[in-house]
């Protein structure tokens, strides 16, 4: 006999946008909610007094120039993708906002992956799309990096290393056509092009990468500079060594979540300075670090909050409307 209909179990059917949208919400409130626990169990005292001791005005300024160093990777990431679609800078932000929680809270960058979830959501990439692009944009970030470095190396003479590093640059700023010309003048095989070079890639995304370090840095040397004016002797150009240190080491494949410890050992080993000092700078590289990180974990959460619905209810359609618009 059929089960009468009136006693059948009533199944309440939950949306998966409400369960993507929640569980984003819930895992950037527990990274909150980590930060706060973090900064209780620091020596409190002698944080507090290195924050009151900066100038609020220079907090306001360093937050909105972390955001601004935001703006241009949602612009960055726009000029990736404007082949497959366009998009507004608003939906550009929310992916940039959501990669970048997610390769800071996860261990051993695990977060990347984040990335080519993203991207498929949003432009319908394939899977070897989404990874080449990440790729691409990563070795971007480590080759600028590294032209940084010769730059602003403590140990290296300046004038050795810009003569290393212009080579380098007009390199990267030359079209590919000229450096598949200039690979065969040097009877080279310009084959591994097509695996490392961006076929579609222009000057200005090296100059958007370029842009968004040198505003990232230019925030951690000044707060490190203002920090220890009165403790430690922390001229201007170890600063900005330091927080070069700080960014190459964020980068690093083996590291726990948000680069804490990471980065404070990066910015000793770049600020030249001697051991004995290398606590006090690691102190003050932690505050700047988690005054960083807690910018942008904000920033990501008040995007969800106030984009997410609208981001996660784009359907999975080619050629579909902007979620998002400005």
């Amino acid at each position: 006999m059929a089960a009468c209909p009136s006693l059948r179990p009533h199944v309440f059917k939950t949306s998966p946008l409400l369960l993507k949208f929640m569980a984003m919400l819930l895992g950037l409130a527990l990274a909150l909610w980590l930060f706060v626990w973090a900064w209780q169990k620091l020596d409190r005292p002698d944080l507090a007094q290195w924050w009151r001791a900066v100038p609020m005005w220079v907090w306001a300024a360093a937050t909105a120039t972390w955001a601004c160093t935001f703006i241009l990777r949602a612009i960055r990431l726009r000029q990736e993708w404007q082949w497959k679609r366009h998009i507004s800078l608003r939906t550009a932000l929310h992916v940039v906002l959501l990669h970048n929680s997610a390769a800071l809270l996860m261990p051993l960058r695990s977060g990347e992956l984040g990335y080519p979830l993203l991207v498929r959501k949003v432009f319908d990439a394939s899977w070897p799309e989404s990874l080449r692009s990440l790729l691409w944009l990563r070795f971007q970030d480590a080759v600028v990096l590294g032209f940084l470095a010769l730059l602003f190396w403590p140990f290296a003479p300046p004038v050795a290393a810009a003569l290393i590093a212009a080579p380098v640059l007009i390199a990267l700023l030359a079209s590919r056509q000229y450096l598949e010309k200039l690979v065969l003048a040097c009877r080279g095989r310009v084959e591994w092009f097509g695996l490392l070079w961006h076929g579609r890639d222009r000057p200005t995304g090296w100059l958007l990468s370029l842009g968004n370090w040198l505003l990232k840095i230019a925030v951690v040397a000044l707060l490190l500079q203002v920090i220890l004016q009165e403790s430690i002797s922390l001229g201007m150009q170890a600063s900005v060594s330091a927080a070069l240190g700080g960014e190459i080491a964020a980068l690093l494949p083996i590291q726990g979540p948000a680069s804490l410890g990471t980065y404070e050992t990066g910015v000793w080993l770049f600020s030249g300075l001697p051991l004995e000092q290398a606590p006090l700078l690691g102190m003050a590289a932690l505050l700047v670090h988690l005054f960083c990180l807690g910018i942008s974990l904000l920033l990501a959460l008040l995007m969800a909050a106030v984009d997410g619905p609208a981001f996660w209810r784009a359907p999975n359609e080619k050629n579909r409307v902007d979620p998002i618009q400005n």
